[in-house]
């Protein structure tokens, strides 16, 4: 790790995230109804729009009243008449092919540690028919009515939920927090039943979200990742995301400006169906959960979920074994390593992998099995080049809003 990661690294350490509230995407990030946001990098084409995010985008403008029919929604996409841009762009995160539309609510994680940086994620829509899962159907629609029409607004009025001490639990009793999050959102869904009065519609819901903890968590990481963002010559990864056709990076020395980005395969690992079944066709990897392994866990902490560990298998050793030889420093919090630096990698490092759920590749499916993908490798080199070319440019330091 040379000096200016070093300098990032300091930073990401001394992040304290807290759900502080919950707003819509209009109100809180300024969306326009004719802006969705998606994971990953952005599309070169929206003809390149992979099955699941465009299903997403037709069941959100669904949502929204935008479109009469699946159709016409997919034509507005096609058209360019609705802009698909990268969440993360926004300071969003948002799980595998959900997007984020102009009134779906958002939980905002600020650092409490003193940065500034705040961070965004949809509110997770539990189990059954759900816009992460990349299909588009009445029944999709009416959970995200639902869910954004009172749960959201129930939300709101909360208060601040401390995500720390939850991490820490979680993970001595099994969760790795990205494929294994169960005890984290029972943790969670205590706590927001009990400020809730633990009966209603809403309470209802969040006992049945048995990963409703990963959302938060996504916006709790990136708000960690953008306090350590903008220092030049870093390569402390600050952004990672797929988008079904290709996988992405930003470095905090990229200073917030683009991405490298790379095709990249489908995560591989069990198949979810009737044994016996064919395997039938995955995506490759989607999700901006990926930036939880990029901070040190999910992948990355395998060692922590023995059920999820054994799962997997050989690839979840590999894993394990990557995470000693990638990441930056001991958290004062956490206990594990954390901050994936990219030089590593072109240095003879490990590939760095990541915990996802593998959707079907025509969107027709969901969820078809879970596994590892792992990053490209030219996704690091790209961002180096870009760290680098930077720094030759001269380009100013970006100010530490904790002085």
């Amino acid at each position: 790790m040379n000096d200016a990661t070093a300098r990032a690294v300091e930073r990401m350490l001394a992040a304290d995230p807290l759900w502080t509230e919950t707003g819509t995407a209009g109100e809180r990030i300024g969306l326009d109804r004719h802006t969705l946001l998606h994971a990953g990098p952005p599309f070169a084409d929206p003809a390149e729009i992979c099955p699941p995010i465009l299903n997403a985008a037709a069941a959100a403008l669904l949502f929204e009243g935008m479109a009469g029919s699946v159709e016409e929604a997919r034509a507005l996409v096609r058209s360019g008449a609705v802009t698909l841009r990268p969440a993360q762009d926004f300071g969003v995160v948002t799980p595998l092919a959900a997007v984020v539309s102009r009134s779906m609510w958002l939980h905002v994680v600020e650092d409490a540690g003193g940065s500034g940086a705040r961070a965004y994620s949809p509110l997770n829509e539990g189990g059954g028919p759900a816009l992460r899962f990349g299909i588009v159907s009445g029944a999709v629609v009416e959970r995200l009515r639902l869910l954004h029409g009172a749960v959201g607004p129930a939300l709101a009025g909360i208060g601040a939920v401390e995500l720390r001490g939850i991490v820490r639990e979680a993970m001595e009793q099994g969760d790795e927090l990205h494929g294994r999050v169960g005890v984290a959102s029972a943790l969670l869904t205590e706590t927001l039943v009990s400020r809730l009065g633990g009966t209603g519609e809403v309470c209802a819901f969040l006992k049945e979200a048995g990963q409703f903890f990963l959302n938060p968590w996504m916006a709790a990481c990136k708000a960690v990742m953008l306090a350590a963002d903008g220092v030049p010559g870093s390569a402390l990864v600050t952004a990672a995301g797929g988008n079904g056709v290709r996988f992405g990076l930003r470095l905090s020395g990229m200073m917030g400006e683009g991405w490298a980005s790379a095709p990249v395969a489908a995560p591989q690992g069990p198949d979810i169906g009737s044994p016996g079944s064919a395997p039938r066709p995955r995506l490759p990897a989607i999700g901006d959960s990926a930036v939880i392994d990029a901070l040190g866990f999910g992948a990355l902490a395998l060692d922590a979920a023995p059920l999820l560990r054994a799962e997997l298998g050989a690839a979840a050793e590999t894993a394990i074994a990557a995470a000693d030889r990638l990441l930056c420093a001991d958290h004062p919090v956490h206990g594990r390593r954390v901050g994936l630096d990219a030089r590593a990698v072109l240095l003879g490092g490990p590939v760095p992998p990541v915990c996802l759920a593998a959707l079907h590749a025509a969107g027709e499916d969901g969820i078809v099995g879970r596994g590892l993908a792992w990053h490209p490798p030219s996704c690091h080199a790209e961002a180096v080049a870009a760290v680098d070319a930077r720094s030759r440019a001269g380009f100013p330091d970006a100010p530490d809003r904790r002085a």
